[in-house]
């Protein structure tokens, strides 16, 4: 998967791209980013003290799985 396929995906399922780039979400009160990079995309979670991470993965092993949900990342 390619960083413009990611972001093809993510938009058509209800993300928005801020004005730095990341991919934003807003589900149960909760908000959520995927932070772009060159190689890689991290799966982040916004809480009090900052944004934590929950899971990264590089683009080469991303994929989107049968049920059309973002696949290959890690903890």
């Amino acid at each position: 998967m390619t960083r413009a396929e990611l972001i093809r995906w993510a938009t058509s399922n209800g993300w928005t791209l801020d004005r730095f780039g990341h991919l934003k979400r807003e589900l149960d009160n909760k908000t959520y980013r995927l932070r772009l990079s060159r190689i890689a995309a991290r799966y982040e979670i916004k809480t009090p003290s900052g944004w934590t991470r929950i899971r990264s993965g590089h683009y080469k092993d991303l994929h989107i799985t049968a049920d059309g949900k973002l696949g290959g990342l890690t903890r």
